[in-house]
């Protein structure tokens, strides 16, 4: 006797297919977005998941989260990473508003020698006097999460 899915069809509006065709013949779009738009088509052509996986030669479980995922939240989300937590910001809102005020004023004003901040200048006036100014959570600052902020 053959498997019978007790998984919802997967319903499209003319739009939704539309958006779906053209996004699987996109040359710009990344390869994971048009692989996803392929295996919503193909599930909505009537495919089970083992042979969309085969037919885009790729494995039975993202065939399957691809379309519980468009399933429980729609199909542009289905085909968009699902946004994740990262790791939490550890400098402050504040902390960034000092960094980039300090970054808008002229190192002589501190008494450097020099006319403009490099990034590496920059940071080390930082996790030397973060403290002072009530900021301690700038102490590890790099360079180049100086660059990334300012």
């Amino acid at each position: 006797m053959p498997f019978i899915s007790k998984r919802p069809k997967l319903e499209l509006t003319d739009k939704e297919l539309e958006y779906l065709i053209s996004s699987t013949r996109s040359r710009t779009e990344p390869v994971r977005t048009v692989e996803r738009a392929k295996i919503l088509l193909l599930c909505y052509q009537g495919m089970n998941n083992s042979q969309i996986a085969n037919e885009l030669n790729t494995n039975r479980q993202k065939v399957i989260r691809c379309i519980k995922k468009a399933l429980a939240y729609g199909i542009y989300e289905a085909i968009d990473d699902l946004p994740r937590n990262g790791r939490p910001k550890k400098l402050t809102p504040e902390g960034r508003a000092w960094i980039i005020s300090l970054a808008c004023m002229k190192p002589k004003d501190f008494g450097y020698p020099h006319e403009l901040w490099t990034q590496r200048l920059l940071a080390e006036y930082i996790r030397d006097n973060c403290i002072d100014k009530g900021y301690p959570e700038a102490v590890k600052i790099s360079s180049g999460t100086i660059f990334k902020n300012s």
